[in-house]
């Protein structure tokens, strides 16, 4: 298969978890104090769905639920929806790019993905430096996203 990627979109699409809420590694400290963070665990953990083109549009969804197929299939049909109604011709230029997560090659979401015509490219196993989403994810988890540290659980 041949393609010309100057004229297409690609549309990359992956998810992490947030297990705790302050991912801050990094940072100045005075001289003989520790460098560390207290890990606090989020609970109940949240995972975080995000699709960034090559454009730098970003879409994400957050859902307290394992990463499996059911849950990209719902995340996929939300953003079929979307891309209909703001790019009614989004099929013919754009590309969904994925690693190669099982969920993402089962053969429920390759049927999924033919059965909604949806173009999709699979990057090689661990192509973390092809993957935009991974860039998003990092500059997500570089700061405390509870700075006010508000509850965290359904209490």
């Amino acid at each position: 298969m041949d393609i010309d990627l100057e004229k297409k979109v690609i549309l990359n699409v992956d998810e992490t978890w947030l297990g705790m809420s302050d991912f801050r590694r990094r940072k100045w400290r005075p001289h003989r104090h520790t460098n560390s963070v207290a890990q606090l665990p989020l609970t109940p953990r949240i995972s975080m769905v995000a699709g960034i083109d090559s454009h730098g549009e970003v879409f994400f969804s957050l859902l307290q639920s394992n990463s499996n197929s059911r849950t990209m299939m719902l995340f996929f049909k939300h953003l079929i929806m979307k891309l209909d109604a703001e790019r009614p011709h989004w099929r013919r230029t754009h590309y969904l790019m994925l690693d190669n997560a099982t969920y993402h090659k089962s053969t429920k979401m390759l049927k999924f993905f033919k059965d909604h015509a949806v173009p999709v490219l699979f990057t090689g196993s661990y192509c973390y430096d092809a993957a935009p989403c991974e860039l998003l994810f990092a500059a997500f988890k570089a700061a405390d996203i509870n700075p006010r540290h508000l509850p965290q659980s359904k209490k």
